[in-house]
């Protein structure tokens, strides 16, 4: 958790944007949600004004379904880009957490291959 006088870390942005992805999710399942009741009355509505002979009624409310229709397969096509969204961030920390991890063992690495090997006291004359 990020106090109040230090910087946000990596984990914690994008353990919040994965928070409003979400919430943003649930938001368009409600939308959808509410467009399809919206679609079940308009076309009961239809059947009613159908019934009753009205054919400007129904012309009207047919134009009136079809852009509800429309609006429901856009909340589709948003949904499916925050979701593409969250997982390209999750990706990401995922690679940044690899290549850390990479830099890290790259250094021990480094650092055992550098560091010169004591060598046993020669058995020459003259050389201590």
């Amino acid at each position: 958790m990020a106090s109040l006088f230090k910087k946000k870390t990596v984990d914690d942005v994008i353990k919040e944007q994965n928070k409003e992805l979400r919430g943003t999710q649930r938001q368009i399942g409600r939308d959808r949600a509410a467009l399809e009741k919206e679609e079940k009355r308009v076309e009961l509505e239809i059947k009613k004004m159908a019934k009753s002979g009205n054919k400007d009624a129904c012309k009207i409310l047919a134009k009136q379904l079809v852009q509800l229709r429309k609006q429901k397969n856009r909340t589709y096509a948003v949904s499916s880009k925050v979701t593409s969204m969250s997982t390209q961030t999750k990706v990401m920390n995922s690679q940044m957490k690899m290549a850390g991890a990479m830099a890290t063992t790259t250094k021990v690495r480094c650092s055992s291959l550098l560091s010169l090997p004591r060598c046993p006291p020669c058995g020459l004359p003259g050389v201590s």
